[in-house]
């Protein structure tokens, strides 16, 4: 069926039954929304003018990242309600809609770095999930917003990441012991030739424990800038 038709089936279903809004269940507006208009507007938003893109430059997120290593970080919103709800069932309970809606908000992020003049990275990655583990889950949540990523900005995705040691969950754990277990877990495609600069996609950064852990990686095979997109950033409190 033609994109176009799809278009107007849509747009029919929801003359006949508006989808409701995710935060306040109330009809949405459009047909391709999963937020009405007023809960759009009233979303949290982050300094972005005023730290230029870089949360790094915010002292309430920049104090809770010791050592990053990475050189910005773009993140949608602090790690606050709604997107925490949203993120605990997209990531833990298959909420499909609310994945929608992440996917979204984050492209529209990256939309309005764009249109800012920033630069982009020469390619995207993604934190990747033990392959036992994603089996389990269905699906690795940062890759379908790296897939996001790529499409909006048309730029390549690279699948070069692998998870060698399945872990236990990180929640809940200080820095040193997140550090401790992530020690050795990554390993990149043999005989890749990497970019100078990439962008790391992930739904969360807590400690930044992770994310370092690659950047460290990333670093070791000739890599000089790193951007860390994330759907949600944990500030300091």
């Amino acid at each position: 069926m033609p994109f176009s038709a799809i278009r107007l089936l849509q747009h029919g279903w929801h003359l006949l039954m508006p989808s409701a809004c995710l935060w306040c269940s109330l009809p949405v507006q459009s047909a391709t929304s999963q937020l009405c208009s007023a809960c759009q507007q009233a979303l949290p938003q982050l300094p972005y003018r005023l730290c230029h893109y870089n949360l790094l430059w915010l002292p309430q997120v920049a104090n809770g990242l010791k050592k990053p290593a990475f050189d910005q970080l773009l993140s949608v919103s602090l790690y606050q309600q709604p997107y925490q709800h949203w993120l605990q069932q997209w990531k833990f309970f298959t909420d499909e809609a609310a994945g929608e809606l992440l996917q979204q908000q984050f492209c529209a992020l990256l939309a309005e770095y764009h249109s800012a003049g920033r630069n982009l990275p020469d390619a995207i990655l993604y934190v990747p999930m033990h392959a036992s583990r994603q089996r389990k889950r269905g699906y690795n949540q940062a890759q379908l917003l790296a897939q996001a990523a790529a499409s909006q900005l048309k730029l390549p995705l690279l699948d070069i990441l692998q998870k060698t040691r399945r872990l236990p969950p990180q929640v809940g754990l200080s820095r040193k012991q997140r550090q401790r277990n992530l020690r050795h877990s990554f390993s990149l495609s043999a005989n890749i030739s990497l970019p100078a600069h990439l962008a790391l996609v992930d739904d969360v950064v807590t400690t930044g424990a992770t994310a370092n852990e690659i950047c460290r990686l990333l670093r070791r095979h000739g890599v000089r800038q790193i951007s860390l997109w994330t759907v949600a950033v944990t500030a300091l409190t």
